[in-house]
């Protein structure tokens, strides 16, 4: 049994065998980052967001270094958005927006915590921004300065 292996029946979709063997392993060597990871995903992929949450955290714990890093924090940021926990979600999501601001996928599972804590108007203006900053559909980028000047402004009534 290796990791390699684990991850090989994840993403083959074999999560119930990747999980057990995934649990196997941890027996052994619990304090494996990357394992650890592997796990989160797996409970993941599962809809098993609980579990998930307490694997990515120890994962983090551990210490994850670059993209693993990246991917557990964006993770775990969503798992607990996907719970109901939009504090914690948050605060993660800041923290890989600090460390890893040109990665757009945290800006998009901030906006919809901030959806989920009644601050729709940054939710939505992030998404605009994003959208604009992404998309290469000319009928949008035709409208790009208007669209930059109300993103922030959703609530104005112009006269």
């Amino acid at each position: 049994m290796d990791l390699h292996k684990v991850k090989e029946l994840r993403q083959e979709g074999q999560l119930n065998e990747a999980r057990e063997m995934a649990m196997e392993l941890l027996k052994e060597d619990n304090q494996n980052a990357e394992l650890l990871l592997e796990t989160a995903f797996i409970h993941d992929q599962s809809d098993m967001e609980p579990q998930a949450i307490t694997f990515y955290k120890q994962a983090l714990d551990v210490g994850l270094e670059g993209n693993q890093r990246r991917d557990a924090l964006l993770s775990l940021g969503s798992s607990y958005r996907a719970v109901g926990l939009y504090e914690q979600a948050r605060e993660t999501l800041e923290i890989g927006l600090s460390e890893y601001p040109d990665y757009n996928a945290f800006y998009i599972f901030f906006a919809m915590t901030l959806y989920n804590l009644g601050d729709t108007d940054l939710a939505v203006e992030i998404l605009m921004t994003k959208l604009l900053e992404t998309t290469n559909d000319q009928s949008i980028k035709a409208y790009q300065r208007a669209l930059e000047f109300y993103a922030s402004r959703l609530d104005e009534v112009f006269n």
